[in-house]
């Protein structure tokens, strides 16, 4: 039986099986899906060069008989699944032979599965498009400030804490400047993000925490409904001293191995901005392990003459004091909270 993406989230007790190689599950796949590729990297290369070289029927031909081999096991792992799932949705990249075979196989044996209609670009169409209903009626409490403040430190903390606060840098696996990849080897799709972002914003809690973002965050854009809805939330400028801004820095990109190579690279990559006499400066500190000298170098010539507050913020919080700020900022999101509520009932009677 097929179903189409929208009716994946009216299905309770299921799990989602992404048949597709390993190297295309890594690149994106629906978030919470387990891997059971019908091919391993090196069959669906092999299966390709015959397709390119000799045709589809030899192509197809080859593909049965590495699928015909691995059947047995197939079956096993998903009888497994249904014994311990309502609904087991298979689906590959949309919704072509590997799924259709796979399940009229299975099937034959009497494990029935669900395929999504269209696979998964079928899914990433429908998500693109409901975006903008699921964020529809819901408002953004947005964390604004310097770098170095400690505006994810507060997000990562809230979201431990059961606040429905969105990591966007978590979700893409980079601190949106520069120097954002440093310490992080992970890398993120566009495809995947998306998928991400759209599966956070699924909540029902109506007011959303969140960290101002240009669009681009890294080489990952935010999707254009997500954009406009942040920039009509309400702005929270975050605030520290100086000294604590340095202390932040020194510790979110020196706790990783190799990370002087990194910020090495980061540096030359800012040359134009800095010139060449500031950016061999930069440098001679980076050498000499000059670190927190380096760290305020970076923010006072980079960071700071960079930062625009393109929106005046509604509240200012500071954050030298880290516990106190975050009080600060729950209360004020708590007010927000109540404020919005006290809206919607005066609305309805």
């Amino acid at each position: 039986m097929d179903i189409k993406p929208e009716e994946l989230y009216q299905l309770e007790d299921k799990v989602l099986v992404d048949i597709r190689s390993p190297s295309e599950y890594r690149d994106f796949h629906i978030p919470g899906a387990l891997n059971v590729p019908l091919f391993e990297d090196q069959e669906k290369r092999l299966i390709g060069l015959i397709y390119r070289g000799e045709g589809l029927e030899k192509a197809k031909s080859l593909g049965y008989e590495i699928a015909w081999g691995k059947f047995q096991r197939l079956l096993q792992t998903f009888q497994e699944l249904k014994s311990r799932h309502k609904h087991v949705v298979v689906y590959c990249w949309r919704g072509g032979l590997r799924s259709q075979e796979l399940c009229k196989a299975l099937s034959s044996m009497g494990v029935e599965v669900l395929r999504l209609q269209g696979g998964y670009r079928a899914y990433r169409e429908f998500i693109l498009k409901d975006m903008e209903r699921v964020l529809q009626h819901k408002e953004f409490l947005v964390l604004t400030g310097k770098t170095g403040v400690g505006k994810t430190r507060l997000i990562r903390r809230l979201k431990e804490e059961g606040y429905p606060a969105v990591d966007l840098e978590g979700l893409a696996k980079d601190r949106g400047s520069v120097f954002g990849k440093v310490g992080i080897e992970e890398r993120v799709s566009q495809k995947l993000f998306d998928a991400l972002l759209y599966e956070e914003l699924r909540t029902d809690a109506p007011l959303l925490l969140v960290e101002d973002e240009s669009r681009l965050i890294g080489n990952l854009h935010l999707p254009q409904a997500f954009w406009r809805k942040k920039e009509q939330g309400v702005f929270v400028e975050v605030q520290a001293s100086l000294q604590s801004r340095l202390k932040n820095l020194v510790e979110d990109y020196t706790a990783y191995p190799n990370w002087q190579e990194q910020v090495r690279r980061s540096i030359h990559k800012i040359r134009k901005y800095l010139g060449d006499q500031k950016c061999e400066v930069a440098l001679n500190m980076l050498s000499a392990g000059k670190v927190e000298e380096l760290a305020l170098f970076l923010m006072k010539e980079y960071y700071d003459r960079t930062y625009r507050s393109h929106k005046e913020p509604l509240f200012r919080i500071d954050c030298t004091d880290f516990e106190r700020c975050l009080r600060k900022l729950k209360e004020t999101y708590e007010s927000l909270l109540r404020e919005r509520q006290t809206q919607e009932l005066g609305l309805k009677s």
